[in-house]
């Protein structure tokens, strides 16, 4: 029976790609730190190193002198920027020519599996069989015919990828090379540069000056100008994340050195501490895996200054897209909270997606914790730093509401798409920075959110005095933790009875008006306890559970929770100090 049926040929096993995109990726973020380092010796050429006011023999050899350095340093940086670019669209090819051999794979593992079959039949076949295994063996051929034209053009562009990307760097071996193909040329960031809107600028201002923009001259100001963007409101996410990215790059290379040569001041110490807290929370972030596809986590270096708030530092790091998520959240902290606590706000930020994610499987899910404002965060009795003396005060929160306000506006003006269900989280101090935010500036919020408050700010007595919907207002709040009890309450106002502290009123409480939701640790002590203010990010918590609920939109499934009361009799009293709590891990897949 085999001599009268032709089985199809097997098919070429596919060559082996050993390559690392990721890795790829991170030398492309090299270069163009990099190219920034030598952009910047560049302008220093053409700026602070021409000294104005001196004259004469000595200042004209000096400047003629260092003209060329100049020069050669802003070609050798559009060289390196150019490179860097290549390499990263190098580590995208590398990415679909692995896809692509992982497909072509599968196709010849079924096409072997197929053919060993048709092998079998035609080995037991009686001479009726013939025709129809036949007609199975052309089909399996036609198959096996498309793969191999699919193989033989994935090996094609495999050599032509390498061949371009060896031809990139070739270009650039040499300083004559560079100055032939770079020298004298204008930085496309300049021009775009000197048309920025000036610091007062809306975001949705910054936002249309930016999409004016040509590729070439966005991708040229993230490499020669990461600053300028990095932290402008208005600017899209992957812009902010890639211009703060090549600004940390340059800071940890730049600072690093100084310190293998012992060269580091205190104050350049503590910034490239918080270089690396940034860091940290970035790969704290990419650590995580989404519970829905189980792939890892994507991060964004949305706000990045480590010399901001007398060296405190500011960063904020999403876990997700915050440009195209259908659900959006910002955490803001509090008391205690500088850029060296990023990592730890990383991991409640990333807590807080994967609860998210397991509620919301099909729109996209965005968190991101913000140290965006100078949070009390030191004991007052340090070393001239009275930060600390703040948290009994309100007066650091107002300022840091107008922050947060502007961070919301640019996060809503900065995207293409339809808008984001955006929920505001203010924990500790948070809340009343938060509620200074709703309060004095207005926010474009769907959802706000105060958890262990100590107060929302003196002027916001209750919800309406948010502007936001009082259905969604929310407030959590657990019964043992002493901070969120510090709120007035009834009739008793701290800030009237101690001359001056107090952070205002107490959200959870009944004449506040907000929708309470329980927010008690299945661990929690008999008594009250300073560590349960910390627990409102625990996984299996009432407090995520509830969250990741009201992220999501998904108000139905809250868990509500009776309001504090304060008769003037018993003072104030909360229903849920008797409640056995529950973990919630056994709950809607969290």
């Amino acid at each position: 029976m085999s001599g009268v049926v032709t089985l199809p040929p097997l098919p070429r096993e596919v060559p082996e790609l050993d390559a690392e995109p990721a890795s790829i990726r991170e030398y492309a973020a090299d270069l163009l730190a990099a190219s920034t380092q030598v952009d910047e010796l560049g302008s220093f050429v053409a700026g602070d190193a021409r000294i104005a006011d001196w004259t004469g023999l000595g200042a004209t050899a000096y400047h003629d002198a260092i003209r060329p350095t100049g020069r050669r340093a802003d070609a050798m940086s559009l060289a390196l920027r150019g490179v860097a670019r290549r390499v990263d669209q190098h580590a995208a090819a590398l990415q679909s020519l692995l896809d692509r051999r992982a497909a072509l794979s599968d196709e010849r593992g079924q096409l072997v599996a197929t053919i060993g079959g048709l092998r079998d039949r035609v080995a037991g076949a009686t001479a009726d069989e013939a025709p129809a295994i036949q007609a199975a063996c052309d089909d399996c051929a036609a198959r096996v015919a498309a793969y191999e034209v699919d193989l033989d053009r994935w090996i094609t562009d495999l050599m032509a990828e390498e061949e371009a990307i060896q031809e990139a760097f070739s270009r650039v071996l040499t300083l004559d090379q560079v100055e032939r193909a770079y020298g004298g040329s204008a930085d496309p960031a300049d021009a775009a540069l000197d048309s920025m809107p000036g610091p007062s600028a809306s975001s949705r201002d910054v936002n249309s000056w930016w999409d004016a923009l040509t590729r070439d001259q966005q991708l040229a100001i993230i490499a020669a100008s990461p600053g300028a963007i990095g932290n402008r409101d208005g600017i899209p996410p992957w812009a902010r994340d890639a211009a703060n990215t090549v600004s940390l790059d340059r800071d940890l290379a730049d600072w690093g050195n100084l310190e293998d040569q012992g060269l580091l001041s205190d104050d350049e110490r503590q910034w490239l501490d918080n270089a690396r807290a940034a860091q940290d929370a970035v790969a704290t972030i990419e650590r995580g895996i989404d519970p829905q596809t189980l792939d890892g986590v994507a991060s964004q270096l949305y706000l990045y200054d480590p010399t901001a708030f007398d060296g405190d530092g500011a960063v904020a790091v999403a876990a997700g897209d915050l440009a195209t998520a259908h659900d959006l959240a910002v955490t803001v902290p509090g008391f205690g909270t500088d850029a060296q606590s990023a990592p730890y706000q990383a991991d409640r930020a990333l807590d807080l997606y994967e609860a998210t994610r397991s509620v919301d499987g099909t729109g996209g899910v965005a968190t991101m914790f913000w140290i965006g404002y100078d949070a009390p965060d030191d004991l007052p009795w340090e070393a001239e730093r009275w930060d600390g003396a703040g948290v009994v005060s309100e007066d650091l929160a107002p300022a840091g509401g107008d922050r947060l306000a502007d961070l919301l506006d640019g996060l809503r003006d900065s995207r293409d798409g339809d808008p984001a269900h955006l929920t505001a989280i203010g924990h500790s101090y948070g809340s009343t920075t938060t509620g200074h935010a709703a309060h004095d500036e207005g926010i474009p919020v769907d959802d706000l959110v105060f958890v262990g408050s100590p107060g929302v700010g003196g002027e916001t007595d209750d919800v309406g005095d948010t502007g936001i919907d009082p259905d969604h207002v929310w407030a959590g709040s657990n019964s043992r933790d002493p901070i969120a009890d510090l709120g007035n309450h009834g009739w008793l106002h701290l800030e009237s009875a101690l001359g001056g502290p107090g952070l205002g009123d107490d959200p959870a409480e009944d004449d506040f008006g907000a929708n309470r939701f329980q927010a008690e640790s299945t661990s929690r002590p008999d008594f009250l306890d300073v560590g349960e203010h910390s627990r409102y990010f625990d996984h299996g918590s009432e407090s995520l559970y509830n969250l990741s609920q009201i992220v999501s939109g998904n108000y139905d499934a809250v868990l509500t929770a009776g309001p504090v009361t304060d008769p003037w009799y018993a003072g104030p009293q909360d229903p849920e100090w008797d409640r056995d709590p529950t973990d919630r891990d056994t709950l809607d897949g969290q």
